[in-house]
């Protein structure tokens, strides 16, 4: 199976543009610079055989038209998908995109399929192996024969995800997990109806629960079953919610600051003894206030995104591995492909490469 060329024809884009080799043309990535540089190559090798490239890349018909008149009326929009490709933005692009990129840089073989119909898959800039035109070893330093068990020159490393799609993936997450706790403190427990042999109930934390027996200990009072009150009674969760439209409509229990509201009117669940009050606009000026739950949840919304972010920078340093090596022989008896890592990690367990 050949390696990608799309990766290859990037990491060679790379290379270039790292080393200056691209400032006379491209000296930064703007799609219009990538439509003056494309220009720019054209005029200085104009090449029959690359007519195929510029030909799909257009989406023309390259036996009827002037390429130079279509570079000339071409838009920075039209380079946008290769720009996107070229800094990260897409993990893949299309054929086209990448053929272009290696016409721009000048790689052998282009486009694509040439690459993957030629058996020497020596990659070469300009006529000049990659290899030879980005040593591994610095200038001056010598060339050491590899030897058997030692390990490969560290190759070139891409970002596994995009960081369009990194966002993306955290924006769906945040908007799930909001959703998801929104709707879960607001799910209460489904109502109980109880068998002909439950003639009893008891308090089970913010709803009555049937009982057969009256005895059983369950650390409450329990009480002869009441069906509208087993079935409308429920403790309100969230009483920070509560507006002026529940006056008259909840009852609450408390003393000083402790106070809790229910949906029904009766005898206070936990403590028969005391009956609940209806609840009035004193109690709710004082001690509910929807402006504190507003904040609690934007605190522990802002808590969520921040986690979420942290995580989404930490996926976006992620690397897959892109390292190059030829199927021909070179001086130091190397060769030239790539390989696909998703953590520089990896690079302490790669198997060795013998001469």
């Amino acid at each position: 199976m050949p390696e990608d060329y799309q990766d290859l024809v990037l990491v060679a884009y790379k290379k270039m543009r790292d080393n200056g080799k691209l400032d006379a043309i491209l000296p930064r990535e703007t799609t219009t610079k990538l439509r003056k540089a494309c220009l720019q190559v054209y005029e200085s090798r104009n090449d029959p055989k690359d007519q195929d490239i510029l030909a799909m890349f257009f989406e023309v018909d390259k036996m009827d038209c002037d390429f130079q008149k279509i570079l000339n009326k071409s838009e920075p929009d039209d380079y946008r998908a290769l720009w996107n490709h070229v800094r990260g933005e897409t993990e893949t692009t299309e054929e086209r995109n990448s053929n272009l990129l290696a016409w721009l840089i000048d790689l052998e073989p282009r486009p694509r399929s040439n690459y993957y119909l030629n058996p020497d898959k020596t990659i070469k800039i300009a006529g000049i192996p990659i290899d030879d035109l980005f040593p591994t070893a610095g200038p001056g330093s010598k060339q050491k024969t590899r030897k058997k068990n030692t390990l490969p020159p560290v190759g070139d490393f891409i970002p596994l995800l995009s960081p369009r799609h990194i966002i993306i993936f955290c924006a769906i997450l945040l908007f799930v997990v909001t959703f998801s706790f929104a709707v879960w403190e607001r799910t209460s427990k489904p109502i109980e109806i109880p068998d002909g042999n439950e003639k009893f109930m008891y308090w089970d934390g913010d709803h009555y629960k049937p009982v057969k027996d009256p005895k059983q200990n369950v650390g409450v009072p329990i009480i002869p079953i009441n069906i509208q009150t087993l079935t409308q009674q429920r403790k309100i969760k969230l009483p920070d919610t509560l507006t002026s439209y529940s006056i008259g409509k909840v009852w609450y229990k408390g003393y000083g600051n402790n106070h809790e509201y229910f949906t029904a009117s009766g005898v206070y669940p936990p403590d028969t003894a005391r009956i609940l009050k209806k609840l009035s606009p004193g109690i709710l000026r004082d001690h509910i206030s929807y402006y504190r739950y507003l904040f609690t949840r934007l605190a522990w919304f802002i808590c969520i995104a921040c986690f979420i972010s942290i995580c989404g920078f930490a996926v976006s340093k992620l690397k897959k591995k892109v390292k190059v090596k030829s199927d021909s022989p070179k001086q130091n008896g190397t060769n030239t492909y790539f390989e696909l890592h998703t953590s520089p990690i990896v690079e302490q367990n790669r198997s060795t490469l013998s001469v």
